[in-house]
């Protein structure tokens, strides 16, 4: 591992260890893959410590180091933005992999996302894991992972976590389930007001790069904190709710204890906004 980063949850931002030790405290263990074939090794390491350390099953675990590496397999194309040092140490842009918790339903699931900074594919359009043949070089890793997640997975514009500069680019993602044995209390237990969650939100989303342009605005009398992030993007927090307006016109919502999983999408949507701006890609999804 080239180096990692936590973002920890309604708490405040703490630099991270394992990811054994970062994912149950609510955080999202980040981490740069290697730039050679060894990538797929560090990905299988780094969920496997991961997943072991919150208690999931042998057959899940088997099923998502199985997932991490075809994901970070597919990150060795992906070299053409990536900004090195004489010295060959990515600057910014390098592949990366994000583990963190999220609500699902009235259960929790572990994510996985491996990040690349191409955010197009390299046959155009994004592959269809249904249509791979068997004797097909390119989308099997795809296929490999809709068959085992189940069809938890996906993927979406987005930008780094790591580096001196935020680098634009996609991640594709899969989750696993949590059993209930081993669901972390955080979930439940009690939440920020809506200023203090408007508070790590920004913190999360300047963190991204997004910083730029934000403009944040508190009524606390109201119970109610706005982040105006573009003219076309504002975030309410209020009700113990994080809210915003998708490209395609949906309301979307997280419960202040999935403010990681809020930041993620909001991030998502201000990049296909963008993206749509320029004429570019518009949605992976």
């Amino acid at each position: 591992m080239l180096g990692s980063l936590a973002a920890a949850a309604p708490q405040a931002d703490a630099a991270a260890g394992s990811p054994a030790l970062t994912v149950p405290a609510g955080g999202c263990s980040a981490s740069l893959l290697p730039l050679d074939t060894s990538c797929a090794a560090v990905a299988r390491d780094l969920f496997r410590e991961a997943a072991e350390g919150i208690g999931l099953c042998p057959d899940l675990v088997h099923d998502g180091v199985t997932m991490a590496s075809e994901l970070a397999a597919n990150t060795l194309h992906a070299r053409e933005n990536i900004q090195l040092r004489a010295a060959a140490d990515p600057v910014a842009g390098a592949a990366e992999l994000w583990l963190y918790l999220r609500r699902s339903g009235a259960g929790q699931e572990l994510v996985c996302k491996v990040f690349d900074s191409l955010p197009s594919w390299k046959q155009g359009a994004p592959p269809d894991p249904a249509g791979v043949a068997l004797e097909s070089e390119s989308g099997r890793g795809l296929q490999v992972v809709a068959g085992l997640s189940g069809g938890r997975w996906g993927r979406h514009l987005t930008r780094s976590r790591l580096g001196r500069w935020k680098v634009a680019g996609k991640a594709i993602w899969f989750a696993v389930p949590v059993p209930a044995t081993s669901a972390l209390d955080r979930f439940w237990g009690p939440q920020p007001g809506s200023c203090q969650a408007a508070g790590i939100l920004e913190r999360m989303i300047c963190g991204r790069g997004l910083g730029g342009r934000m403009v944040r605005s508190d009524a606390p009398d109201a119970g109610m904190s706005v982040l105006s992030i573009r003219r076309d993007l504002t975030v309410w927090c209020r009700s113990r709710v994080v809210s915003w307006t998708t490209r395609a016109g949906h309301r979307e919502w997280r419960a202040f204890s999935d403010l990681q999983d809020a930041t993620e999408e909001i991030v998502c949507t201000h990049e296909e906004l963008l993206s749509a701006e320029d004429g570019g890609l518009g949605s992976l999804r």
